[in-house]
């Protein structure tokens, strides 16, 4: 495993004037990274005359580590992409996405709210339109066709998370709006704990209502309680795969 510790350290080590480096300190880094005491003796025994010795060591293993941190990062990346791709129907045709997203959450007063709280609505019809977008690159991103697919597809998979925040941020502003205050005063719910808490409890409800009359309107309104549960149980699952509902 890599110690991540070190990787800062190196990085400026490298970044330093050549003239200005410690090389006993990049001699250390070495040793600390490959264990290699043979190598650290010999550059050691003179060491200003293995100054690039140390430099081309250090580069290819801070090289390394990058991509290696890199493809840890993209792979968690992608795996809350995929929990959002499915959440969002971003695989769904655009006008099935639109149905099961928007729709469902039109608030029935939405015709009497102030023109800043409907244009949230209106506003993430626009953000899960540039969500699949992306979400298309990002399929097209394959080994094939891409010399380096972590670095490609990171990118992609940062906007398509940094879309869904913003857009649960306006489902919230605009669910919680109270009419007659200021738009602007919105309350949100901002505790993820006490919104996992209530949509675990609500769900649990639901799906017995489901599995009693199972009707799409239901489903949905399920799948969207389900993607507010940060954690979901096991039991949870479960039940949402009985329900054919994952």
């Amino acid at each position: 495993m890599i110690d991540l510790e070190l990787t800062p350290q190196i990085k400026k080590w490298l970044e330093s004037e050549p003239s200005q480096r410690n090389l006993q300190e990049g001699a250390d880094l070495l040793l600390r990274v490959t264990r290699n005491k043979i190598l650290y003796a010999n550059i050691t025994r003179n060491i200003a005359r293995h100054a690039g010795t140390i430099e081309y060591h250090l580069n290819k293993i801070y090289k390394t580590r990058l991509n290696d941190i890199t493809h840890e990062q993209v792979h968690a990346m992608i795996s809350d992409v995929n929990a959002i791709a499915q959440t969002r129907g971003l695989d769904l045709p655009e006008g099935a996405s639109k149905r099961t997203e928007l729709q469902r959450g039109k608030r029935a007063d939405h015709d009497e709210l102030p023109d800043e709280i409907q244009q949230l609505y209106i506003d993430n019809a626009n953000i899960l339109r540039k969500m699949r977008e992306c979400h298309v690159r990002l399929r097209m991103i394959t080994p094939e066709n891409s010399t380096c697919p972590d670095s490609d597809r990171y990118p992609w998979a940062k906007e398509i998370i940094s879309l869904d925040s913003l857009y649960r941020e306006n489902w919230n502003r605009y669910d919680h709006y109270i009419k007659g205050t200021s738009p602007g005063a919105v309350q949100l719910v901002t505790d993820p704990r006490s919104d996992t808490r209530n949509a675990s409890r609500v769900i649990h409800l639901l799906l017995g209502k489901y599995s009693a009359n199972p009707n799409e309107a239901l489903a949905d309104r399920i799948r969207e309680t389900y993607a507010r549960i940060a954690s979901p149980t096991v039991a949870i699952r479960e039940k949402m795969s009985a329900a054919g509902l994952l």
